[in-house]
């Protein structure tokens, strides 16, 4: 069995993107990411452009690591800004792969310019992890069930 590579867009489209703006504070991105059970978020400004990604991680390092307190630090302070992105009909060996050779963890999808998503290693792994059982599974020993259970677990 030989199963067709997915595309990012196919991973994330029944998602809904959520973002923040450069002018939100630090604490607000916490929020939407706590709630959301996401690392990251798009920053995207007035005008609809992708300006940058804030993860948890550069919130620690660049906010509580540098003594900034979230409920006073703009977003734009400590975002990481210009944000490598996937085209929407990447595969995800593509999207691995610069993941991989930049050392991030989250890619923002964009579409004609358009960010409509955001897609984590996690998400991508999975999808990997779930295509090899499939493709080349256990020496065919995989149930059923042992497949339903690896499509939904998370890394």
């Amino acid at each position: 069995m030989n199963t067709k590579l997915k595309t990012v867009s196919q991973i994330i489209r029944k998602r809904r993107l959520f973002c923040v703006s450069p002018d939100d504070m630090a604490r607000q991105a916490c929020k939407v990411m706590t709630n959301r059970k996401v690392g990251a978020l798009p920053v995207i400004d007035d005008n609809g452009t992708l300006v940058g990604v804030i993860s948890e991680r550069d919130i620690v390092r660049r906010c509580i690591g540098g003594k900034r307190r979230t409920v006073r630090t703009p977003i734009r302070d400590v975002m990481t800004p210009d944000p490598i992105v996937a085209k929407s009909d990447d595969t995800i060996v593509v999207a691995i792969a610069v993941m991989m050779q930049n050392n991030i963890r989250h890619l923002p999808v964009v579409e004609n310019g358009v960010v409509t998503g955001m897609i984590s290693i996690r998400e991508v792994i999975t999808e990997l992890s779930t295509m090899a059982i499939k493709n080349f599974g256990m020496g065919g020993l995989a149930t059923d069930t042992e497949l339903r259970i690896a499509e939904r677990v998370s890394i």
